[in-house]
């Protein structure tokens, strides 16, 4: 597994985050019954998942700005 998917169970609260599997929001969580966290195998299928969970959501899906190439710090995950 490579990258996690963040979903709010509450609709439309916050968007689907796409996340590296090593990012410290991932890593650190401490399980709610108001968010779920997926595990995928890459970038396609993250993509995939992402667009799904978040087709009934006025909000929509994005890479987690920690997980991103264009983050300002790129000591909690890699680049994607």
């Amino acid at each position: 597994m490579n990258f996690v998917i963040f979903q709010d169970l509450i609709p439309n609260t916050t968007v689907v985050k796409i996340h590296r599997i090593g990012c410290h929001h991932y890593t650190t969580h401490e399980p709610t019954t108001t968010t779920k966290w997926h595990e995928v195998e890459d970038l396609k299928n993250a993509k995939l998942l992402a667009e799904d969970i978040s087709k009934n959501s006025k909000i929509g899906w994005r890479f987690a700005k920690c997980c991103t190439i264009h983050a300002k710090s790129s000591l909690d995950c890699d680049e994607v």
